[in-house]
């Protein structure tokens, strides 16, 4: 659908779009996966004087950075002559969401890519999640989740409020479902299976529920073991970082200045305070991004977060070949230092071409290739190695077993992406001559 002829109309009542869920209103996350979806301009149909001044003034508006306007309606239900009334002439369709619901942006990119009219259903909703539905209209294709893509010619000459009048056009099948439960949902951000969710404002006793489906949703997959003992605390730090104003970039500079005091301690021969900083940034890593995640606040900025990371996991090895060189415990310290940097280089061009030509992450591929990547050499296995050397006060072991370890992933993997790359061109379609 040209994304020209579309607009997005938000329905939003006080006080349940004002709700604060993760430190963010029902509102101002609708808006934020609005933009994430591509959006520029919402126009926000709402009853409430409170709600527009609160919208208008949202201290995170640094972050929405979509066009909002305002129409104002009579208290009550939503009617298809309100919806009539302030339809934009040149639209012919317009995406109409409730403003007091969360949904994962995936479901609105696909509801904009309908060509006809379409409400968005769940005939499986997660027995965890029933309770926060319940209250939600049900029909013959599932529960209304609260979400459609509507055509000026569908609406024309109904007469009806809102939500009857789609409950209704899905029993005469006049509009079509869009039902959650029937699409198989994998995140390539996320690099796991993770069905879509979708909730509308919860009551003070479900807090808690959907704040643990929002960072559940935030939680990249194919993880290490260090990785596997860090999620949780990640997830709890986060849970509480997400209602202060603290930002994603001010975590990734943070954790960057931490990182190099970890460095300064390797090279000075402070290993054992080197170490538990380095098991720190291990946590620390996750915060940005998860954060991020959580409250829709990526950036452009925390694109450069990677690079940070090479730099600074680069930084620690050179500076522990410096120290084990320089103090003789370790003559050979330098050669491992290129095995393990040139093992390095060599794993992460595989992982990267293998991203490239299927689309997942090496550790999707197979359960040996999951396996590997449990296990295999990564920053935060290697730190772990280094902490044990560090406590059985052999250092040297640990940091030539690192350069080995490495070396054994990257083996692991090369063969894959060769593969990878073979069957992705045999599959591809020939040109003709």
């Amino acid at each position: 659908m040209a994304e020209l002829k579309m607009e997005c109309l938000v329905i939003a009542d006080h006080p349940a779009a004002s709700v604060e869920l993760c430190g963010i209103s029902m509102m101002e996350r609708s808006l934020r996966t609005l933009q994430a979806c591509g959006f520029t301009r919402a126009l926000i149909l709402t009853d409430s004087e409170e709600l527009m001044s609160e919208t208008r003034h949202a201290s995170s508006s640094h972050w929405t950075k979509i066009a909002r306007n305002f129409a104002a309606r009579r208290t009550g239900p939503v009617t298809l002559e309100q919806l009539v009334a302030v339809w934009p002439d040149d639209r012919r369709d317009l995406l109409v969401l409730r403003g007091d619901s969360v949904f994962d942006a995936r479901l609105l990119r696909l509801l904009r890519t309908q060509n006809s009219p379409v409400a968005l259903v769940d005939s499986g909703v997660p027995a965890k999640l029933l309770p926060l539905v319940s209250s939600l209209p049900m029909t013959n294709r599932g529960r209304f989740c609260g979400a459609a893509l509507l055509s000026r010619d569908w609406v024309s000459g109904r007469s009806a409020p809102l939500e009857e009048a789609l409950c209704a056009g899905l029993e005469d099948e006049s509009l079509l479902a869009f039902d959650v439960a029937t699409h198989f949902w994998y995140s390539a951000e996320l690099h796991r299976d993770l069905r879509a969710y979708w909730f509308p404002s919860p009551c003070p006793v479900h807090n808690k529920l959907v704040e643990n489906v929002i960072l559940n949703a935030a939680q990249k997959g194919t993880l290490d073991i260090p990785a596997l003992v860090h999620a949780p605390i990640e997830n709890f730090i986060v849970g509480k970082l997400c209602k202060t104003a603290v930002t994603p970039n001010q975590l990734t500079i943070f954790c960057n200045i931490i990182a190099g005091g970890a460095t300064i301690l390797f090279a000075t021969g402070h290993l054992g305070w080197a170490i538990a900083v380095a098991l720190g940034v291990g946590v620390l890593d996750g915060l940005d991004g998860k954060l991020a995640r959580v409250k829709l606040e990526t950036s452009k900025a925390g694109q450069l977060e990677h690079f940070f990371d090479v730099l600074f996991e680069n930084s620690w090895w050179i500076a522990l070949a410096f120290y084990l060189h320089s103090t003789g415990k370790l003559p050979g310290a330098y050669h491992y230092l290129l095995l393990l940097l040139s093992a390095e280089a060599l794993a992460k061009l595989a992982r990267s071409s293998i991203l490239r030509s299927s689309g997942k992450s090496v550790g999707e591929l197979s359960r040996f290739d999951r396996i590997v990547r449990l296990i295999g050499a990564r920053r935060n296995v290697h730190v772990w190695i280094l902490a044990v050397g560090i406590v059985l006060r052999n250092p040297a072991v640990a940091f030539v077993l690192v350069a080995w370890w490495e070396t054994i992933t990257a083996a692991a993997h090369l063969p894959r992406a060769a593969w990878t790359l073979w069957v992705g061109r045999s599959n591809a379609p020939r040109k003709g001559r």
